[in-house]
């Protein structure tokens, strides 16, 4: 009885998995691109021998 458990559980937990992690990756990658930057950078000129 508590192997059949065991083995429900862990099917149950390896399925949940399956469906999180990609959700996951997906909401990290939307949140990545909705940062903008509104003040332009300005690139420091290098100093030095070879510019």
């Amino acid at each position: 009885m508590f192997l059949t458990m065991n083995v429900y559980l862990f099917w149950i937990l390896f399925f949940g998995l399956w469906g999180i992690v990609p959700l996951m990756i997906i909401k990290g990658r939307t949140d990545e691109k909705s940062i903008k930057k509104t003040v332009p950078e300005v690139k420091a000129k290098k100093k030095g021998w070879f510019n």
